[in-house]
């Protein structure tokens, strides 16, 4: 499993992809940058609610814990000042956006659109499916937290003591990764169970980067891009 991960990893790079190709080339401005930062906001606040909907399919306490420790670590394990949205609230008002900004940009469309599928996925698909394409999601986070904080601090767009959410996720989200992946890897030898995972994996890598993407070329300061 983890040979078709690495592979599928490998062959869709993050920085052949618009949002980070423009980042990495200096077509994105500053300002379509913030803009496409504060849009994506919805995502993070978002993302542990369909975690508990995934929780209520599985039917042991061993495999349900794998998802509440990510569902724990979203809410800043008790501590709600780090809860994960509010630390990536804090990153956009270092960035320079403001409160009712921020709170104004919730429902983004391209947002929308990526949890609608995560939300039908969850609630509809095998749950193999579900799991890998969180399980890709995690792990392709881990990838894009790094390239943004690298590349903004290159760009000295804010110093890298301003950006604890994602140098947070780029080491997080390889362990909520491989918990994922932890719950599916056996089942791998089974060829439905493969063709589910499979699927998931393809599934949550394509919705990441569409979703950065779509979220790019809805930005009002990137309509030269």
């Amino acid at each position: 499993m983890h040979d078709y991960i690495n592979n599928l990893k490998k062959n869709t790079p993050i920085d052949d992809e618009l949002y980070f190709r423009s980042l990495q080339n200096n077509t994105m401005t500053f300002d379509a940058f913030k803009e496409s930062q504060t849009n994506f906001y919805g995502a993070v606040c978002y993302f542990s609610r369909p975690l508990f909907a995934l929780c209520s399919r599985i039917d042991n306490y061993v495999d349900r814990l794998n998802i509440l420790e990510n569902i724990i670590d979203e809410h800043g394990n008790g501590n709600i000042n780090v809860a994960h949205g509010n630390t990536y609230k804090e990153y956009l008002i270092n960035l320079g956006v403001s409160e009712k900004t921020i709170e104004k940009s919730s429902n983004h469309i391209s947002v929308s659109n990526f949890y609608s599928k995560i939300d039908q996925t969850v609630k509809e698909d095998n749950i193999d499916t579900a799991i890998a394409m969180f399980g890709i999601i995690e792990d392709r986070y881990t990838e894009i937290s790094s390239f943004i904080a690298k590349t903004v601090v290159r760009k000295n767009w804010l110093d890298e003591s301003k950006l604890s959410h994602y140098s947070t996720h780029k080491e997080l989200d390889i362990h909520h990764a491989e918990l994922f992946y932890k719950l599916i890897e056996q089942k791998w030898s089974n060829n439905q169970s493969m063709q589910y995972i499979k699927t998931g994996l393809n599934l949550g890598n394509e919705l990441v980067m569409k979703l950065f993407n779509e979220i790019l070329i809805k930005t009002s300061n990137a309509n030269s891009l």
